[in-house]
């Protein structure tokens, strides 16, 4: 077993896994990620990162660019500062990190936030609800939420 952080606004309803480049839109689109999000669904969210997600932001901290790099230490801070500890089945070795969120999106029925097409258009034909930008500061729901 992994530990998984969730990210929690002292609310639990709607499940959402943000993914690394969700996480880089407040400074992109000077947005509340977590406000617009909970707005967009009209509930209350409990805002999930796996692992590889947190591993992702980290790499791009030590990318040695500065605007990337102050980009994702402000992700990373926001993760921290909304998360607790959960436990998780660990990601298999071969799978990559977008087909392991949709992997766990599809089974446990949780929506997912993304600004990656590609992730985007494969959460689209498995049926999973996906929440990305849309036309400036604004986000979109695509999908069922049940």
């Amino acid at each position: 077993m992994l530990t998984l952080k969730f990210c929690v606004n002292n609310r639990l309803s709607k499940k959402v896994i943000l993914d690394s480049n969700f996480l880089l839109l407040p400074l992109n689109l000077k947005i509340d990620i977590f406000r617009e999000v909970e707005k967009l669904l009209a509930a209350e969210v409990e805002f999930i990162l796996v692992p590889e997600v947190l591993n992702e932001i980290e790499k791009l901290i030590k990318s040695g660019k500065p605007s990337i790099s102050r980009k994702a230490k402000f992700a990373l801070q926001l993760a921290n500062n909304r998360c607790v500890k959960m436990n998780f089945e660990e990601k298999p070795l071969k799978v990559e990190v977008d087909d392991y969120i949709a992997n766990l999106a599809e089974k446990y029925g949780y929506i997912v936030a993304t600004a990656d097409m590609k992730l985007k258009k494969k959460l689209r034909d498995k049926g999973i609800p996906v929440i990305y930008p849309r036309k400036g500061k604004y986000l979109a729901l695509e999908g069922y939420v049940g």
